[in-house]
């Protein structure tokens, strides 16, 4: 079997360079199709702390402004054609389309061919938001956000892919006077839902206010535990907002500028009418009462400038928040954390703490990226220094300062070896655990990935690369491993997920 499978990646490298040189051949077209839009690859990686071998095929479409990219995977132990032994995400076998109902529950097998269906879709793209008229984006995610930011920014759906997968979704149209702009993290069935209604009161002009809200409509659903068994299927979380939008200098190569603020606040949402936590029973309903105990309460705001000029973008905001609110409430490591956020409101809503003493915390954030040298190299970094007002200007105690780097090297940048490649690292609390000696380089409020693609000298179309990331450690049946399973603020146990793959370009 190896050696069938050597003999079809030797074909598979050297066919189309026999067909690409004859140029006038009645296959050329397709070949060219082929070589510039279709790749394979072949290699091991690591999930879950087991080692699997894999074949995906990636073929990408491109037609104008529009981008589709297919994931078409078999990931095995120990046959590559022994589907038994081939690995499902969630516990969901990703290539027998509804196999297990038809016949006896259709709506099941509906429902489980376009849950198969979507996990094929990469990405698909089309324009972006604040810029374009329509746009929209499926599959992997990497910076869904609502409007500026400060309730949903940069949340990832496939912070611990391939052991989690999701197909989600983010859209919006702009109709001139007013639009919208929608999201799922996962179709056909998510747990975090958002939207933005906006419109322009004036016209002829570019002011525009928004209202956002998003939802995570499982939000307890990780905590395992019996001694959250009431609370983990009946929380949820709501953040919603009101923001000002106002373009100054319209988007362009050379300069753009635009002003904004926002305002927003987060709530828990109990099932039923009432649970019990820690022997005290909570009322269900919307818990208004922590954003508004004898004055507002639980909540933030934001305001600031962002832009390009030549080759840089930038942002500058200024931040005041209030109680247990966080800005980019839904972020790159909410669906780490996300239990963590269950557990501290929870100690508001069983009386533990009181929302009126929750500190206040002031923050500058500022962000800058570039891209040089034909968008060969890209960089981005961003920081945000909080603060007690009551204390000073050192660092707050109470809330986490937050940084965000990242670069990108593309294929013709490093001359003879030829190497592409991209890595970013998010940390919240970086300076505070430093300084109190709990740092860790990958926690649960980290969030970490990279590659690099290594070309094989004199095979043009073949390339060895390494995927690497930080992800959550998870059970058999797919929910998370704390170091404490009574107290996820103890944190989420993390491991090196590590692919090493050979690539094929057609």
């Amino acid at each position: 079997m190896k050696r069938i499978l050597v003999l079809i990646s030797l074909i598979a490298v050297l066919t189309p360079s026999a067909l690409f040189a004859q140029s006038g051949g009645p296959m050329a077209g397709v070949m060219t199709w082929l070589h510039d839009n279709m790749s394979m690859e072949m290699g091991s990686v690591s999930i879950d702390g087991l080692s699997y071998s894999k074949v995906t095929l990636s073929p990408e479409v491109r037609m104008g402004r529009l981008k589709l990219g297919l994931y078409l995977p078999v990931i095995y132990k120990d046959d590559l054609f022994n589907p038994s032994t081939w690995y499902a995400p969630g516990g969901n076998n990703e290539w027998n389309f509804g196999a297990d109902y038809w016949g006896r529950d259709t709506f099941k097998a509906l429902l489980d061919v376009a849950a198969d269906l979507v996990l094929k879709v990469k990405y698909l793209e089309y324009g972006q938001p604040l810029e374009d008229k329509f746009f929209v984006k499926v599959g992997n995610l990497h910076d869904l956000t609502i409007g500026h930011g400060l309730i949903m920014r940069n949340y990832r759906n496939d912070s611990d892919f391939p052991s989690v997968r999701r197909t989600g979704v983010n859209t919006g149209i702009d109709f001139g006077g007013f639009g919208f702009e929608a999201l799922a993290n996962d179709l056909p069935v998510p747990d975090i839902v958002g939207a933005r209604l906006y419109f322009r009161p004036i016209k002829g002009s570019k002011l525009a206010f928004g209202l956002s809200g998003v939802a995570d409509l499982a939000a307890a659903s990780d905590m395992t535990d019996p001694s959250f068994s009431t609370v983990m299927d009946n929380l949820m979380f709501l953040g919603t907002g009101l923001d000002l939008d106002f373009p100054i200098i319209k988007n362009n190569e050379i300069l753009s500028l635009r002003a904004f603020a926002d305002a927003a606040v987060t709530v828990p949402y109990i099932k039923g009418n009432t649970v019990t936590y820690n022997s005290v029973p909570i009322t269900g309903g919307l818990r208004t009462d922590l954003i508004w105990n004898g004055g507002p309460k639980n909540w933030g705001a934001a305001t600031g400038l962002l832009g390009n000029v030549l080759f840089i973008d930038w942002r500058l905001e200024y931040r005041y928040f209030t109680g247990i609110f966080r800005p980019a409430f839904f972020d790159s490591t909410y669906e780490r954390a996300r239990s963590v956020y269950v557990q501290q409101y929870l100690g508001y809503l069983d009386g533990t703490h009181s929302i009126s003493t929750a500190p206040t915390v002031m923050g500058i954030y500022g962000e800058a990226g570039f891209s040089l040298l034909k968008d060969r190299l890209s960089f981005s970094a961003g920081y945000m220094w909080p603060w007690n007002p009551a204390v000073g200007f050192s660092l707050s105690a109470t809330a986490d300062d937050e940084l965000h780097a990242g670069i990108a090297i593309k294929k013709g940048l490093i001359p003879v070896v030829d190497l592409a490649g991209a890595v970013y690292y998010d940390k919240w609390g970086l300076v505070n655990s430093i300084m109190d000696g709990s740092f860790q380089f990958f926690d649960e409020k980290t969030a970490f990935a990279g590659e690099v693609d290594f070309p094989i000298p004199g095979t043009p179309n073949l390339s060895v690369a390494a995927i690497f990331k930080a992800v959550a450690k998870r059970d058999a049946s797919g929910s998370l491993v704390y170091v404490v399973a009574t107290d996820p603020s103890k944190g989420i146990v993390m491991q090196p997920s590590i692919t090493i793959e050979t690539r094929f370009r057609f």
